[in-house]
């Protein structure tokens, strides 16, 4: 029997009510834990070993391959920004734990550094989708409307995108 490869688990501490374990598109592990328990705690090394069985059937065998870089995603948005029309004032990347982007009101585009493990289209998909804020700064008709501009399918994009997990 082969030993299983070594994970690496990520502890963080949230204003939370409840413990929780996601896989990033990384294949890396975190764990989520309100600040009341202390992260290595009897509690927490429980759910951790629980959670490991259950999740066992959907961790990837290896850690996958990242398709994109800072570089590639940032040539991207220079790319749509052309044809868009608008010109972000920042581009930045980092670890993101509830979403894909997001875009100020100031001009900022910033993109988590989990679109390096996503497939092309949807990572233009989420460019897209920041860079059409800085014309609509909500989800309206209109914005929606405005994304279907540049990409009609961003609506199975969408869909797709929702079999990834932040």
């Amino acid at each position: 029997m082969t030993k299983p490869p070594e994970r690496h688990i990520e502890i963080k501490q949230q204003n939370r009510r409840s413990l929780v374990m996601r896989i990033t598109p990384s294949g890396d592990l975190v764990v989520l834990i309100p600040y009341w328990i202390k992260p290595n705690s009897r509690q927490v090394k429980q759910f951790i070993k629980d959670a490991l069985v259950k999740l066992d059937p959907h961790l990837p065998e290896n850690r996958p391959e990242p398709s994109h870089n800072a570089e590639s995603v940032r040539a991207l948005v220079d790319s749509w920004s052309a044809r868009m029309g608008v010109k972000p004032k920042r581009v930045q990347m980092r670890t993101m734990y509830r979403k894909w982007g997001s875009c100020s009101t100031r001009g900022t585009i910033t993109l988590n550094t989990a679109l390096y493990y996503l497939p092309h289209h949807l990572v233009e998909y989420v460019v897209v989708h920041e860079l059409a804020h800085m014309f609509i700064f909500d989800h309206s008709p209109a914005f929606w409307a405005k994304v279907g501009e540049f990409l009609p399918d961003y609506e199975r994009f969408e869909q797709e995108l929702d079999h990834y997990r932040v």
